[in-house]
């Protein structure tokens, strides 16, 4: 009985790393405004709710999200209009083949 959930084990393990390499990833980045975001959210928004925005846009739009990050180490503008930047930076793990899409989004590598 233990021989088989060891081995049950190894056949998951082994299927959930392969998985994971079947794609090259790469990070892209998006300074983050203050109301000119495509996927509807503003600096107010809480940061779970942003994430999950990010993710359903791009969903929307083909393009997996494998992880998404929120940091605080972008520029950020001392101004109002919606086109400010905030100071975070929204940093996205994606299949590197979908890159050109997200560049027309405004990501960067």
């Amino acid at each position: 009985m233990k021989t088989i959930i060891i081995l049950i084990t190894i056949v998951i393990a082994t299927t959930i790393i392969s998985c994971e390499k079947l794609y090259n990833t790469i990070w892209v980045y998006y300074d983050e405004t203050k109301c000119a975001n495509s996927w509807g959210t503003n600096e107010n928004t809480l940061e779970n709710e942003r994430i999950k925005a990010v993710e359903e846009y791009f969903e929307d739009k083909g393009v997996k999200i494998f992880a998404v990050e929120i940091t605080k180490d972008g520029t950020l503008e001392f101004c109002r209009a919606c086109h400010c930047r905030t100071g975070n930076r929204i940093k996205c793990k994606i299949k590197e083949s979908d890159l050109s899409k997200m560049e027309k989004e405004g990501f960067y590598q």
